[in-house]
């Protein structure tokens, strides 16, 4: 049995290898403007031009190392350990804060930026009760959870990927760490339990549903655009 540690949230949301490596070097440039934004579950970003598919297929394309069109358990702790070796700069097993902050700042900005273009669950506020005092909920207890950070982007709901990593929560994040939350990841996106995580399992990302929606959609005269994941 694969080991599972708990995440701090663990709800499903909802090109090329070159396109890949170049995600990895920069080139941002605003949300919803000209460029689409994936995370892998490891928090690994991707970025695409507006035009072109969108990114989730060159995680695909780089996690599927054997071609075979779905990501068996190893690919994708393969493929999580490499991100994390990445991120691991100085190579002593573990993130740590300095660490974390390059991954906030300079390899993933998006996770700090709200995307205009999500639509956000609403949370209604009710008439103050007086005789409540000043403890009272505004919502009466129906607080919905913003989609921020990497959840935007991402197919688990973790806002911040290598945080929900750190599960004895020491400002840091083992190697061990990381393979558990993988692990948890992996069963969390294999959903039909078959040792394989494939098209039909993947839910939409929120950034990827909000560009599929055109001006006319939101005016109730069009249909939604169609895309496939992979």
């Amino acid at each position: 049995m694969r080991p599972i540690r708990p995440l701090l949230t663990v709800l499903i949301a909802g090109l090329t290898v070159a396109s890949a490596a170049n995600a990895q070097t920069g080139g941002y440039v605003g949300i919803g403007l000209t460029q689409n934004v994936f995370f892998s579950p490891s928090g690994q970003p991707f970025r695409s031009a507006a035009n072109q598919p969108y990114p989730v297929s060159a995680w695909v394309v780089q996690a599927d190392t054997d071609k075979d069109g779905k990501i068996s358990h190893d690919e994708f702790i393969a493929d999580a350990l490499a991100f994390y070796d990445k991120l691991d700069l100085n190579h002593d097993k573990y993130i740590n804060s300095p660490e974390n902050t390059r991954y906030e700042n300079q390899v993933a900005p998006e996770i700090q930026r709200i995307d205009p273009r999500i639509k956000q669950p609403a949370n209604r506020t009710q008439a103050p009760d007086p005789d409540m005092g000043a403890d009272q909920d505004p919502t009466g207890g129906k607080y919905r959870k913003q989609i921020i950070g990497a959840t935007q982007y991402g197919l688990i709901d973790e806002p911040q990927p290598v945080r929900a990593a750190d599960a004895n929560f020491d400002f840091r994040v083992s190697r061990e760490e990381w393979i558990n939350a993988t692990n948890q990841r992996f069963t969390i996106l294999d959903r039909n339990e078959d040792g394989f995580i494939t098209a039909d399992e993947m839910p939409k990302t929120p950034a990827q549903i909000a560009g599929e929606v055109t001006p006319d959609d939101k005016a109730g005269k069009g249909k939604k655009k169609r895309s496939g994941l992979w």
